[in-house]
């Protein structure tokens, strides 16, 4: 129950009204989320982890680029 509570979370997420928000790297996390998620090489949690970690990353590179003022 609570791996399809996720799922549906990350498609809302997904869509696009909130996607056209995203960074390109925000945007890569969610497309390969849905990989991952729809492969079943992993858990629906795993790829959660997974999706979690890059948008991490992702936060961690948007503000390494941003110019210093």
């Amino acid at each position: 129950m609570s791996s399809r509570i996720m799922l549906a979370m990350a498609l809302v997420i997904a869509s696009g009204s909130v996607q056209s928000k995203m960074s390109p790297c925000d945007t890569d996390c969610e497309k390969s989320y849905k990989v991952c998620a729809s492969s079943g090489k992993m858990s629906e949690g795993a790829c959660m982890v997974a999706l979690q970690k890059c948008r991490k990353a992702c936060k961690k590179k948007a503000k390494s680029i941003e110019p210093m003022g």
